[in-house]
C-alpha cells in the first residue's frame, strides 16, 4: 500500500526514492513507490542501478500508474545512472506509482536500483 500524497506548504521540488531488487517480494507485479498529489507535475526521474539485472534476454524496470505499467517510463536496468525520458508529467488525480521488473530468458541473479522522482505539486492556488 502507498503513503498518502507528500506535499509540503512550500513551494520547493517534492521527491521519493525507493531501492528495488530483482528479487523482491512483488517486483515482477509491481510495488508502490509513492503517491504523487493531484495538479503535480513530474520535473526530474533518475535510475541509479549500480548492480545490473542480469537474467538472460530481458531485463526492463518499468515505474507505471498501473502496477505493471510504463506509463512514465521503463529502462534497461543496465549498470550506471540514467535520466529515462518521461512519458506522463501531469495527473489531475492523486496517483501511485509504481516499479516492476520484468525479465526473461535465464533467471536474474542480480540487480539493484535506486528510482528517483522528483515531482512540484500545484500549490500555487
Amino acid at each position: 500500500m502507498a503513503d498518502a500524497a507528500r506535499q509540503l506548504h512550500t513551494q520547493q521540488t517534492h521527491y521519493f526514492r525507493k531501492r528495488v531488487n530483482f528479487n523482491d517480494s512483488g517486483i515482477a507485479g509491481g510495488v508502490p513507490l509513492g503517491t504523487i498529489p493531484a495538479g503535480a507535475l513530474i520535473v526530474s526521474q533518475t535510475v541509479d542501478v549500480p548492480t545490473a539485472f542480469n537474467a538472460g534476454t530481458t531485463n526492463a524496470l518499468n515505474v507505471g500508474t498501473t502496477a505493471t505499467g510504463t506509463e512514465v517510463f521503463t529502462d534497461a536496468a543496465t549498470a550506471g545512472r540514467r535520466q529515462p525520458t518521461i512519458a506522463a508529467l501531469r495527473f489531475a488525480n492523486d496517483t501511485v506509482l509504481y516499479a516492476s521488473y520484468a525479465s526473461s530468458g535465464t533467471a536474474a541473479s542480480a540487480g539493484i536500483a535506486d528510482i528517483i522522482i522528483g515531482y512540484v505539486p500545484n500549490n500555487d492556488k
